[in-house]
């Protein structure tokens, strides 16, 4: 899959978990280094932190995934990630070796499990896809 290709299945992904709530604040996928790839703020939905502190909060999501990938042999994969703060929810989810899906959700959504498995089964559903694409 040319990396075009996983740009537009990553704006699709995040398109599709956009559609799942409006509870959603932000869908964005970034890569290893923390380097936002795809996805952003829901439109019309202010980002909490200042956009200098963005590439900050990047680094520290993708450095946070790469060290829980040090417990996969004793543990098994890491299928997501959640959080909830004061003021928020926050989800990750590893999409391949290079990629990684952070989701915000409102604080007071009450359905986020509900949330979180409609994205796992969109993961899913976008490999699942992505695979046959691979063979032909």
């Amino acid at each position: 899959m040319s990396s075009d290709d996983s740009y537009l299945r990553f704006d699709k992904i995040c398109d599709d978990i956009f559609a799942l709530s409006t509870a959603i604040r932000s869908a964005i996928i970034i890569d290893k280094m923390g380097r936002h790839v795809a996805g952003g703020m829901r439109k019309g939905t202010r980002s909490m932190e200042e956009k200098d502190d963005s590439q900050k909060l990047y680094v520290q999501f993708a450095l946070r995934s790469v060290m829980r990938e040090d417990f996969d042999e004793q543990f098994g994969k890491t299928l997501y990630s959640f959080s909830e703060r004061e003021r928020i929810k926050l989800a990750s989810f590893p999409l391949d070796d290079q990629h990684i899906l952070r989701v915000s959700i409102e604080k007071g959504e009450t359905q986020h499990n509900e949330i979180i498995d409609n994205i796992l089964k969109i993961i899913s559903n976008t490999k699942k896809n992505s695979n046959k694409g691979n063979k032909k």
